[in-house]
């Protein structure tokens, strides 16, 4: 079977784990360690995705702040790296999934054949895909690389 045959609907996850905004963050990691999932997607009550949040954003969470440094220039001081301090900061400071979520989605539809999974998965560097109905509004699935991998060793 060519892979331009088999598409999201085939090999997504219909059931994938969520959570909502306002759940902690303590809860989320909780859920992350006892399903053993590496991502969740993030919904409202209808459904609709507001985002993703990955076992990599609770680690990072927990890294060490990176304080900005600073360069002097004859009788001047530019700070250098203060935007990325300030988002470790909130970061860190996170209580709920909101302050966390990455909210910044790429997703596919029901109809996207595995070869461009692949090729979405790989360009834009992400491990969850979310899969939305054809109309790309409600959420009824989702693609880890996991699930690309087993699709390709499947179709060969």
């Amino acid at each position: 079977m060519s892979y331009s045959k088999v598409f999201a609907r085939d090999i997504m996850n219909s059931s994938p784990p969520h959570c909502h905004m306002d759940m902690s963050v303590e809860e989320v990691a909780k859920r992350f360690a006892e399903e053993d999932v590496t991502g969740m997607l993030v919904v409202d009550d209808d459904r609709l995705l507001l985002g993703v949040i990955t076992e990599g954003d609770l680690i990072d969470q927990q890294r060490n702040l990176h304080v900005p440094t600073a360069i002097a220039l004859f009788d001047m001081v530019i700070p250098v790296g203060e935007a990325k301090f300030e988002e470790e900061l909130m970061n860190m400071q996170a209580m709920i999934v909101g302050d966390l979520v990455q909210a910044d989605v790429v997703s596919v539809t029901t109809d996207v054949n595995l070869s461009e999974i692949s090729s979405i998965m790989s360009d834009n560097h992400v491990h969850h895909l979310p899969v939305l109905d054809v109309a790309g509004d409600t959420v009824v699935g989702m693609i880890c690389k996991h699930d690309v991998i087993k699709a390709l060793v499947a179709h060969r």
